[in-house]
């Protein structure tokens, strides 16, 4: 491949913000593929993420789903905080699509969390355009003009250093807003926002804004009581969305359409519209998206029992139901076992000083390097609270589970955790505990343990004691 991985993605960047989205789908597809041989999850992540909005921007909802399950777990164990703000931005679109508002809203917010935390301008700016949106389907008016507001502030800036990707954005401001205007009564304003969106001379790159503005006047229109306009350019937004298979967008206007119609009692045009309206809810319902999309946040919910979601590690609930089974293998086995109880020094300092989003990212940098480091052994990661983590193995020779303890140590005293320029290394303390081969009480091996990092703590930190239950 001629271009870098992280040349790629720039590119495919540059390709969606002009609307040549066919061409950065093949690209984001092969660069995909490039990633994931290749184990760079880094930009493997950000290809994800621009595959999935290519997708959505091209309407098509049942690749997105498709693909998040995936997407999902590359964030969870390798995910920084830019890949979950990203995350989340794409579980809005997605739920957004199937129609469950209150989950739209959650994620939303959650990625302007981030968005506010790592101060990154462009999804600040985006975040706000859909939080707009959804206030506006709340019927939430002045939340929806502040947020809009709020979005063009952001895009002022984002247009000084990004000037085209500024003037897209400056087009989906500007469709929303005109829908709160118009709710409010503004007819003028709200007519002025459209009139921009359609005279701009991108827009006949990005049919799906393009759409809006279209429904943005056949809304102007309707609630201005001039109904044959509104039929007009109500219709003239189904038919875009149809050229490019864009159902949940066609089926929220043909419904918009059919209020009109009956308005106007035009009861053959309301015929045919319900025909091809229900066709439609037939072939969406054969999709099954709501159903996928709810399958998969019920086993988002089933993990959390499991799995700590910020750092993808188990929790505590392994502890009480999975771990006295564990050690009854390694025992039935014969296999020596080491309980390490692990915590970062100094964390309440991080996030004091930093913030708690920095104070989760070095949490994932370090369940991510307790991962890695042990991807070959037969050992189980577990948060135990807060900073602190358990790391339960088991092994043959007791030797090797010593040294192994003592190699993960010095690995985890290796990593690093970048903010604005500055490179922060991880200081971690490490109580360990090996037993005798008789002795495989949970109680007993985390007590010894537990003494052990409290040794390496009054030893002045940055340690690693090991003892061995006898």
């Amino acid at each position: 491949m001629e271009l870098t991985l992280e040349q790629l993605n720039t590119t495919i960047m540059e390709m969606r913000t002009k609307g040549l989205l066919t061409d950065a789908l093949t690209l984001a597809k092969q660069g995909l593929l490039v990633a994931v041989e290749n184990q760079n999850y880094r930009h493997g992540l950000d290809l994800y993420y621009q595959k999935i909005l290519i997708h959505h921007a091209l309407g098509d909802t049942l690749s997105m789903v498709s693909l998040i399950r995936d997407y999902e777990a590359y964030c969870q164990k390798y995910g920084t905080a830019k890949d979950f703000m990203h995350y989340y931005l794409v579980m809005s679109l997605i739920y957004d699509l199937v129609g469950v508002r209150e989950k739209t809203v959650e994620m939303t917010k959650k990625s302007i969390e981030y968005a506010v935390e790592l101060n990154d301008l462009f999804m600040l700016v985006r975040c706000h355009i859909n939080l707009c949106y959804l206030e506006v389907e709340k019927g939430c008016n002045a939340e929806a003009l502040r947020a809009g507001l709020l979005a063009r502030d952001f895009n002022q800036e984002l247009f000084k250093k990004l000037p085209e990707l500024g003037r897209l954005q400056e087009i989906r401001i500007n469709n929303n807003l005109a829908d709160v205007y118009i709710l409010e009564g503004d007819f003028e304003t709200g007519k002025t926002l459209l009139d921009c969106t359609l005279n701009s001379d991108i827009i006949h790159n990005h049919r799906r804004e393009k759409v809006a503005a279209l429904f943005g006047y056949g809304f102007l229109f309707e609630k201005q009581q001039k109904l044959e306009e509104a039929v007009s350019y109500y219709k003239q937004s189904i038919e875009l969305a149809q050229s490019y298979g864009d159902n949940a967008i066609t089926k929220k206007v043909m419904r918009l359409l059919l209020n009109v119609l009956y308005e106007l009692n035009w009861r053959d045009e309301i015929f045919e519209v319900q025909r091809v309206y229900i066709e439609l809810s037939e072939k969406m319902s054969a999709d099954n998206l709501l159903q996928q999309v709810m399958d998969l946040e019920f086993n988002r919910q089933k993990e959390k029992l499991v799995y700590d979601p910020l750092t993808g590690v188990l929790n505590r609930h392994f502890l009480d139901f999975e771990l006295n089974e564990w050690l009854r293998v390694a025992r039935i086995s014969q296999q020596f076992v080491s309980v390490v109880i692990l915590d970062l020094d100094y964390f309440k300092l991080y996030n004091d000083t930093h913030g708690h989003l920095f104070g989760d990212r070095v949490l994932q940098i370090l369940a991510n390097g307790l991962r890695q480091f042990l991807s070959d052994e037969d050992a189980e990661i577990i948060r135990f609270g807060g900073d602190e983590f358990m790391i339960i193995i088991r092994h043959k020779q007791k030797e090797y589970l010593q040294r192994l303890v003592k190699d993960m140590h010095a690995y985890l005293l290796t990593l690093t955790i970048d903010q604005k320029d500055e490179s922060y290394p991880l200081k971690v303390s490490m109580g360990v505990c090996v037993n005798d081969q008789k002795n495989y009480q949970y109680e007993n091996l985390f007590e010894q343990a537990d003494r052990c990092l409290y040794r390496a703590k009054n030893d002045g930190r940055e340690n690693c004691v090991i003892c061995e239950l006898s």
